[in-house]
């Protein structure tokens, strides 16, 4: 068969584990270390920077990542493959860890629409928060595995199982006693008709942080008075892309900014 008359995929994911903006005292840019992205071909990409620091703020040993795009000669399927991974890592004296790694897997059916999602082999190793030692409690996965060979007949956003988890943490999230601004931020998501309207979800790996000073963490995320906020493990999707961020910090206090860290983000389109 002439080539151009076979089905295609055009490969679409990119890696980001170092980067951010930081407004006070001084506005910089964080440039986004370690950083690869894919080309729609699908092959292979890769990147990686050691001893990135700036001026106090943030620092870390090593940031690299690396994508593969492929298919498999028996089945058909596209797969990506999006590692992100920050070795070092230390924001403000604050936020620390040895390791944090994304892995992200999206693999597209020869015959239909709906991708396979698995997060299998991201982690934080040796995360310490304000101080001390936590132990984010990760819920295995919030994408409920398939069998090998077969493909969901819905959309991420519209698979029963993860948006139950998802609305689930949405609860704790908005529940007595937790910051008001947090029900504002991800209340909405135990909602259909806002999941609808927003044409997204967004939920997390992690249920909750064990180890944290008391009264400092509702979920995935943790406070820190003078610092700001820890969000962990947010993985966020809609129809057809899927971004995980293992470590994202708003941040409020001497130093003022966002910065992220270990992203992965996938989409890619079979076509026709």
């Amino acid at each position: 068969m002439e080539a151009s008359q076979q089905r295609v995929f055009y490969y679409h994911a990119d890696a980001a584990p170092f980067g951010g903006h930081f407004t006070h005292p001084i506005e910089q840019i964080v440039p986004s270390h370690g950083s690869s992205s894919l080309a729609q071909a699908g092959g292979h990409a890769s990147s990686r920077a050691k001893s990135v620091r700036l001026d106090g703020l943030v620092s870390c040993e090593e940031a690299y990542s690396e994508i593969y795009g492929t298919v498999n000669q028996k089945t058909g399927s596209w797969t990506t493959l999006v590692t992100s991974v920050v070795e070092g890592l230390n924001v403000v004296e604050t936020v620390t860890a040895d390791k944090v790694v994304a892995i992200l897997s999206v693999e597209h059916p020869r015959v239909g629409y709906r991708p396979k999602v698995s997060l299998v082999g991201s982690q934080f190793e040796n995360l310490r928060i304000d101080g001390v030692k936590v132990n984010p409690v990760l819920n295995g996965s919030p994408v409920t595995p398939l069998p090998k060979g077969e493909f969901p007949a819905k959309a991420l956003v519209e698979d029963g199982d993860f948006v139950a988890r998802a609305a689930a943490q949405s609860q704790k999230l908005a529940a007595s006693g937790v910051p008001h601004w947090l029900s504002e931020r991800y209340g909405w998501i135990q909602s259909e008709q806002a999941r609808r309207q927003k044409g997204y979800v967004l939920c997390s790996l992690v249920d909750e942080v064990q180890g944290t000073k008391p009264g400092s963490s509702f979920g995935h995320v943790v406070q820190v008075p003078g610092f700001g906020n820890v969000f962990l493990g947010e993985l966020l999707t809609d129809q057809h892309t899927f971004r995980l961020t293992m470590i994202r910090i708003e941040m409020g206090c001497p130093a003022e900014g966002k910065a992220s860290f270990a992203t992965a983000n996938s989409n890619g389109f079979p076509i026709p």
